[in-house]
């Protein structure tokens, strides 16, 4: 695998525009920014129960924010948010690794394994995970208080 961040297949997930869009039926969103280098992510998410059904995005940041976007949104449809938190935690620690292994990185995140040498990289890639996880926190405080 190449080592430049900026590869073949980091640029066309960039380029996807499949979940850029907004959801007319949502039960959640949520924004979350990077202050350091202006990475700019909101989501939407459709619900059944703590399964996601379908999810959109909007995104104003670099390719690497745009391609994890779009990864995410990609593999989110019928996940449940414990299964995000996995997915988020396995890429978490084979970004922080100096292993040198792709194989260490979660299904369909293999392409990020050049970011891994770039530790200033890692937040574009890490930052929608952190808008859905705030999502689906205000989704839950909010379930919580209507019972």
């Amino acid at each position: 695998m190449s080592e430049n961040i900026y590869h073949d297949q980091i640029i066309e997930w960039s380029k996807r525009t499949d979940h850029i869009a907004s959801l007319k039926n949502f039960h959640c969103k949520a924004t979350a920014s990077n202050p350091l280098c202006g990475d700019r992510i909101s989501v939407e998410m459709e619900l059944n129960g703590d399964v996601i059904k379908s999810m959109a995005y909007q995104v104003k940041g670099c390719v690497l924010c745009k391609a994890s976007s779009a990864v995410l949104a990609e593999r989110a449809r019928g996940l449940r948010f414990d299964d995000l938190n996995v997915i988020y935690s396995e890429l978490d620690k084979a970004l922080k690794s100096s292993a040198d292994n792709p194989d260490s990185f979660p299904e369909g995140y293999r392409l990020f394994f050049p970011v891994r040498s770039h530790k200033s990289r890692h937040s574009c890639v890490l930052l929608p995970f952190n808008a859905v996880d705030k999502a689906i926190s205000e989704y839950r405080a909010s379930t919580l208080k209507e019972i």
